[in-house]
């Protein structure tokens, strides 16, 4: 393997693994079950197909059959526990959907990589181009349990709602997964298939142990076997395989009870005890591989005949199958399980040795992410700090933070410590990522504790870079430590250059010090691979737009804020703390430029990946922001709330001396706004038809929107308005929110910007 402190400083996103896009293949005497694919047929129109059992019941075979009856274009993703990334989720999704027909995902992927939104506009470009296509289109999400991260399941629920009426999305897991569900159900656009439905009735037993050789039973031993098994595929198929070999077959489907601890023991001793020994060694270590390949076998196992073994094995039955025709093979999800516990129990150490040397091949052919995950199922915890160490650059540049950090929060701090280029990455990720305060906290500390020896400039660089864009402790420590790492970046660290110029800005912004903020910002996107540099760069422009906002210079702020939205799509989306603080820009223009309501939308929507357990400078001056937008909207009370919230964040700071001067103008802004609500008078109370037309004013709904609300025409919204102002005694639609908000006319209704 490559020498992690040499390679781990490139930008590529790191390859796709084509055995994830690849759908499984059909056998030629596969059982069509035709009950199951009418049932699948009858989900025309349906935004969603759900199948949901446990292992062994032939999901991925059903759908599969079902995808190669339509005859219509398929894309195939199976899912992993790497997938936990919205990112990484839908650059699979939108690939496999893009070899469809080349160019309908480009959108999609573009906007992941580099269009600075969110994934929700991936998602929806993805859509629009599935809709555009106009032909009946298939998209599979194969073993979503794997997927459990919340904003991943948020994105695919969006998609779900929007899919066009020519697409079907169909969602197999082992258990119902975290979804809207019950949404579609009661709306009619659900189509459920479960265990009751896919397990075998008489008729399907019967011919699956026709195809399967000379096994004849009477129809009250089918329907005994049927019975016993509970119809459960996966006994029903080891039943099959065991009557093969007996002769008296009346007998032994008796003795056949078809529960796990029975199939336990079948694999045990009538699947395994029949085969050789070599045969019977390959199978239970390449089921360790989870997806392989016959040359990644080859390695792994030190044998060179992987492909005529698993083409033997495949033909057998013997729970190997082929995904697409990539190369790729999996062994069957129920006798993995079942192959982990006879492995363990007859070689303790070969699990983890297997995935060790799986790690070292995948890594030198150019799989990282799957290498990084067999060294951690390895607990190889040297190899996977090195594994990471040697790609976390390119993750973190190429919108996997969340990726980074999974893998640096499963290494035991002794790793940490040995390795502090994976502390401070996942020190990187966490401030990326937002709400991981403590974490990130947790993660420098443990870089401060390496070897001097271990502390290369790179460490020490990222490490005040961190420390300077995260405002940790003072502003002015904020400044030094973002002073420290510019200077050990330009002399030794050149990677981290851009980050830590636009850290440093940050640092100096909040530290009142704006010109200074201002010069160190355009250093970094004047940096000549900046353009590669997506995090640094966007953080940079947002400053930089700040500064512009405050100088008055709206053109130009606008510019600073729309490029740092558009660069921070290549590193996660504005899903992030990162992309946070690209719409907090954005908002702070909107603002100062009088789109309040637009202003509003956009810090609301960045917030939630400011707030964390511990009080951030950020968060508190986003809420600032927030509090003085709401107070040109005319919405006092939210307003209030907002700098009441600010203000408890600031006193828990260890400085706050900016944004306190930044909460007096906003308090004053308040009070001043307040006392004019309060000194009008009524001159007349508002009509029911006026009164409803002054509750939607509370929103960023227009005037035509508002009339659509309210089945009016905009001349007769217009029309209430004026009546309004004059009843009101004001002249403008915040003026009339806040007297109606001082009148208590609102009855709690809350806007919805």
């Amino acid at each position: 393997m490559a020498d992690p402190r040499r390679s781990g400083r490139a930008g590529r996103s790191p390859p796709l693994a084509e055995a994830k896009l690849a759908a499984p293949l059909l056998r030629p005497e596969l059982i069509r079950r035709p009950r199951l694919l009418h049932a699948l047929d009858a989900g025309d129109g349906a935004a969603l197909t759900l199948v949901a059992a446990p292992a062994g019941f032939g999901k991925t075979t059903v759908v599969r059959a079902w995808c190669e009856s339509r005859d219509v274009p398929l894309a195939w993703v199976t899912l992993d526990v790497g997938d936990n990334d919205p990112v990484r989720l839908w650059t699979y999704i939108a690939t496999a959907v893009d070899r469809i027909r080349e160019g309908l995902g480009r959108g999609a992927l573009h906007r992941l990589r580099s269009s600075g939104t969110t994934v929700d506009d991936a998602v929806e470009e993805l859509v629009e181009g599935v809709r555009a296509f106009g032909k009946e289109v298939i998209v599979v999400l194969d073993e979503l349990e794997a997927v459990t991260a919340p904003d991943c399941l948020a994105s695919i629920d969006h998609a779900a709602e929007r899919f066009p009426a020519n697409a079907r999305l169909v969602l197999i897991a082992r258990s119902d997964p975290a979804l809207r569900i019950a949404r579609h159900r009661v709306g009619g656009t659900l189509v459920e298939l479960r265990a009751e439905d896919l397990a075998f009735t008489t008729t399907e037993t019967a011919e699956l142990l026709a195809g399967r050789g000379d096994v004849h039973l009477e129809p009250s031993e089918l329907e005994l076997l049927r019975g016993r098994t509970e119809g459960w595929p996966a006994a029903v198929e080891l039943a099959a395989i065991w009557l093969r070999g007996v002769d008296d077959m009346s007998q032994v489907v008796r003795e056949f009870t078809g529960d796990h601890r029975f199939v336990a023991d079948f694999l045990s001793q009538e699947v395994l005890g029949a085969l050789d020994d070599d045969v019977r060694g390959f199978l239970l270590r390449v089921s360790v591989l989870g997806r392989f390949t016959p040359p990644l076998c080859d390695a792994v196992l030190g044998r060179t005949d992987s492909a005529s073994m698993l083409g033997t094995l495949e033909r057998s039955h013997l729970f190997v199958t082929r995904l697409g025709k990539g190369g790729w093979y999996r062994v069957h999800p129920l006798f993995a399980e079942f192959a982990a516990f006879e492995l363990a129990a007859a070689d303790p150490g070969a699990a983890a040795e297997i995935h060790r040397s799986a790690a070292e091949w995948l890594a030198v052919h150019g799989q990282p992410a799957e290498a990084v995950d067999h060294a951690a199922a390895a607990a190889d915890f040297d190899l996977l700090a090195r594994l990471v160490v040697a790609y976390h650059l390119a993750l973190i540049r190429t919108g996997h933070a969340r990726t980074v950090l999974r893998w640096a929060e499963a290494l035991p701090e002794a790793q940490l410590i040995e390795f502090p280029e994976l502390a401070v990455a996942g020190a990187t990720a966490a401030l990326m990522t937002g709400g991981r305060t403590a974490e990130r906290h947790r993660l420098l500390r443990l870089a401060d504790r390496a070897h001097p020896d271990r502390k290369v400039p790179y460490v020490e660089a990222v490490a005040g870079m961190v420390r300077a864009a995260a405002i940790d402790g003072t502003a002015e420590e904020a400044v030094a430590a973002g002073l420290r790492a510019v200077e050990v970046a330009e002399a030794e660290a050149d990677d981290v250059l851009v980050a830590a110029l636009a850290a440093l800005a940050r640092a100096q912004y909040l530290a009142g010090d704006v010109e200074s903020a201002r010069e160190t910002a355009l250093r970094a996107i004047e940096h000549p691979d900046s353009a590669s540099r997506p995090p640094g760069h966007s953080f940079a422009r947002a400053t930089l737009a700040h500064v512009a906002v405050d100088r008055g210079r709206l053109v130009s702020a606008r510019v600073h804020a729309e490029k740092a939205k558009a660069l921070v799509g290549a590193v996660g989306s504005s899903r992030s703390w990162l992309g946070a603080s690209a719409s907090m820009a954005l908002g702070a223009v909107l603002g100062a430029e009088g789109r309040l309501a637009e202003a509003e939308r956009e810090l609301v929507a960045a917030e939630h990946f400011y707030r964390d357990e511990l009080a951030s400078p950020h968060h508190a001056w986003l809420l600032l922001l927030l509090a003085r937008v709401r107070v040109g909207r005319g919405r006092l009370g939210a307003a209030g709330d907002t700098l009441r919230e600010a203000r408890d964040a600031l006193e828990e700071l260890a400085d706050g001396a900016v944004l306190g001067l930044l909460a007096a103008e906003v308090e004053a802004e308040l009070e001043r706004a307040r006392r004019e609500a309060n000194g009008g008078r009524l001159v007349e109370r508002p009509s029911e038809a006026e009164l409803a037309v002054l509750r939607l004013l509370t929103t960023d709904l227009s005037m035509r929107e508002i009339g659509g609300e309210l089945f009016l025409s905009p001349n007769t919204v217009r029309t209430h308005t004026r009546a309004l102002y004059r009843k009101l005694s004001v002249s403008s639609r915040a003026d009339a929110v806040a007297r109606a908000e001082a009148l208590d006319l609102l009855d709690g209704v809350e806007s919805s910007g």
